[in-house]
């Protein structure tokens, strides 16, 4: 599956905040997974979710179960996600 979706382009909505941990972290984790799977990707930032990539904030968001959100933003940065704010 992952050789007839790579090459394609996702644009993932970040809408939510630090108020609501699961629903900031959700986009970020779907970015880095499409991003493994040589999907170009990019996250819009709107709203309260501007939060999720603010300075002295983002590090302190982690919803239960799943990985602190900085590293899922370093995460698509690193493997080449663009981010818009």
């Amino acid at each position: 599956m992952a050789e007839k979706i790579a090459g394609k382009k996702l644009v993932v909505i970040v809408t939510a905040g630090p108020e609501d941990p699961e629903k900031a972290s959700f986009p970020y984790l779907l970015a880095s997974t499409a991003l493994t799977m040589d999907v170009q990707v990019t996250v819009a930032v709107q709203g309260r979710g501007v939060y999720t990539v603010t300075k002295g904030v983002y590090e302190t968001i982690k919803a239960p179960g799943i990985k602190p959100l900085k590293e899922l933003v370093d995460s698509v940065t690193k493997m080449g996600g663009k981010i818009l704010v």
